[in-house]
């Protein structure tokens, strides 16, 4: 059996599925990411159902000739990972043949499947406009698409999801390690300059990752950052344990003012720049790797050593670097109050760097925005659809108390840089 010949026939299947839910009122409409997986899902169930029956040489229910002695007997749930997020189909499963079936689709299909993944996505992110979307589908389904009123309803069922999501309830969002980033993208008409995006993403108590909050941020003044803080909290968001971000003033000056007793992880790898920066190009892998053994010290007062010889070595020669990292190293280091096994998740906000790449290469492909919302929803689209790559935290209750703890611990036992007076 060809392997063209079963996509032919699923695509049909996801054609149908897609004509079903835009175009029939009474249809089930699905989520974006429940319709990504469903047309996966509808895609191999129907690859393997073709598998089967070429197999045997007979459909289902068919009787006479046969090409091989066997019988269907009943199916086993079978589990693929794709792009699209884990799905489940049936797998056929055969008696009395003379060799034992053994599929050939799931693999090929695992390679396959990451096309529709890709695919699917591509409707909603290009599809801004009715050419986006022909040219997508063009690109997979040959010249077969969809109607302009069914793309227009498409993209207008994708707006009005974004902005549902965007004003949803998050009161029963328990949040510990919060992060907050800019994002910077040339988005919208008229305006030549990159703009800042602001994201608020974080984990739960279950150790599960989540998107909180999208918005423009111009140039990440104090009062954009105020703005998006202030639409969490008014939405029921609790104060999270922890926030870890970079060193913008007028976010730093936006977390004083909204939450002024939160415990700040400055991120490691801005910082690490912001003093790199300051230095000779000569000598910088050399200052990388002496802040870097601050950094991945193995417990806070072997870090302050550390810290403390990097100051003795490079105070003279490189006094703006140095006083670079001493004007915010004991927010550098609050991490290592945290349970160890957390440290690598929690010591810079670049979490979701590899996904800000797919939004900067999906933004620049389609270019400038009709709308501020059109550009925020493709943001929103790109992270729903990378989000089931997302790795959790294993948390457990002790684990959970002991984070809750460090918390007061901070505030009672701040982080002391003695060390300054001896060298000065």
């Amino acid at each position: 059996m060809k392997m063209d010949t079963v996509m032919d026939a699923a695509r049909s299947s996801v054609i149908d599925l897609f004509r079903r839910q835009h175009e029939d009122a009474e249809q089930t409409r699905l989520s974006l990411g429940e319709l990504v997986q469903e047309g996966a899902r509808l895609m191999l169930q129907t690859a393997l159902d073709m598998e089967i029956e070429d197999y045997l040489g007979r459909a289902h229910y068919q009787r006479g000739k046969r090409k091989r002695q066997g019988y269907r007997n009943g199916k086993n749930q079978r589990t693929v990972k794709t792009l699209a997020g884990e799905i489940t189909v049936d797998k056929p499963k055969v008696r009395d043949t003379e060799e034992p079936f053994h599929s050939e689709i799931i693999g090929a299909w695992q390679r396959r499947c990451d096309e529709l993944s890709a695919l699917i996505p591509g409707l909603y992110l290009e599809g801004l406009s009715t050419r986006d979307f022909q040219r997508a589908l063009k690109a997979f389904w040959g010249e077969s698409g969809l109607s302009r009123s069914t793309i227009s309803r498409l993209n207008l069922r994708l707006h009005e999801e974004f902005e549902e999501w965007r004003r949803r309830d998050l009161s029963e969002e328990q949040i510990l390690f919060l992060f907050l980033d800019g994002l910077y993208a040339g988005v919208r008409f008229g305006i030549s300059d990159k703009e800042a995006v602001l994201v608020a993403h974080g984990y739960r108590k279950d150790g599960s990752r989540v998107v909180l909050g999208i918005t423009f941020g111009g140039k990440e003044s104090t009062s954009s950052w105020s703005d998006l803080l202030h639409n969490l909290e008014s939405r029921g968001l609790c104060q999270p344990i922890l926030v870890i971000s970079d060193g913008n003033p007028g976010l730093i000056s936006a977390l004083k003012a909204v939450w002024p007793d939160l415990p700040r992880q400055r991120c490691i790898k801005h910082r690490t720049k912001n003093i790199l920066d300051k230095v000779p190009k000569a000598v910088r892998e050399e200052v990388r790797k002496a802040l870097n053994a601050i950094w991945y010290a193995e417990d806070e007062k072997a870090a302050l050593e550390k810290a403390k010889e990097f100051v003795n070595q490079y105070g003279k020669k490189y006094e703006a670097a140095t006083g670079c990292l001493l004007e915010c190293l004991a927010d550098c280091l609050t991490f290592f109050r945290f349970p160890e096994k957390y440290w690598n998740h929690i010591r810079t906000s670049n979490l979701l760097e590899r996904t800000f790449r797919e939004v900067r290469r999906r933004t620049k492909v389609i270019g400038r925005f009709p709308t501020e919302t059109s550009a925020l929803v493709v943001i929103f689209g790109v992270l729903t659809l990378d989000s089931p790559k997302w790795r959790g935290l294993n948390l457990g209750e002790e684990s959970i108390k002991e984070i809750e703890g460090v918390s007061s611990q901070l505030r009672e036992n701040p982080i002391q840089l003695d060390f300054i007076k001896e060298v000065a």
